[in-house]
């Protein structure tokens, strides 16, 4: 079902507001509540394991970030959301994932919340992804149908929207 700002071409706000500070949002709201409403928290080795493997979750979500960003480039088109795209990428992680840089971002988000000891950003995580799941990635998906017809219909059948 596409909304009428995906049919009229206009990207509804919460596009135009793009996905990362949906998720800076979330993440500030889970560190004033850490802070409000701490959660125990674990201790010597155990938070070092988790604060090591956030930061390794964190990096490898940014370099995949990367790879996305510069397929874009290449190719030639926006990467925002409420943007016009030129041209789609069907290279790299987009054999895989129609949506990589959401993957690269939900995994920096939890990296992030490992490596800075935040908790509650796992419990608000869900909020983010309803905002992905149910108007970002469905305004970007009907934009891509309008533009390139068959040609994305046919990508959507090989590649998952996810993983």
């Amino acid at each position: 079902m596409e909304r009428a700002g995906a049919r009229r071409g206009t990207a509804p706000l919460l596009v135009r507001l793009t996905s990362p500070l949906h998720f800076m949002a979330a993440f500030g709201a889970a560190a004033l509540l850490q802070r409000v409403l701490s959660l125990p928290l674990p201790r010597d080795l155990p938070l070092l394991v988790m604060q090591w493997a956030g930061s390794l979750l964190a990096t490898a979500a940014l370099g995949l970030a990367v790879v996305c960003f510069v397929l874009f480039g290449l190719r030639r088109t926006t990467i925002l959301p409420g943007g016009q795209p030129s041209g789609l990428v069907l290279r790299g992680p987009y054999r895989f994932s129609r949506n990589p840089m959401y993957v690269a971002l939900v995994l920096s988000y939890v990296g992030l919340a490992g490596y800075l000891v935040v908790p509650w950003a796992l419990a608000l995580l869900p909020l983010p992804l309803l905002a992905l799941q149910r108007v970002l990635i469905p305004f970007e998906e009907a934009r891509l149908r309008r533009e390139f017809g068959a040609a994305y219909l046919q990508y959507c059948a090989r590649v998952r929207r996810w993983l």
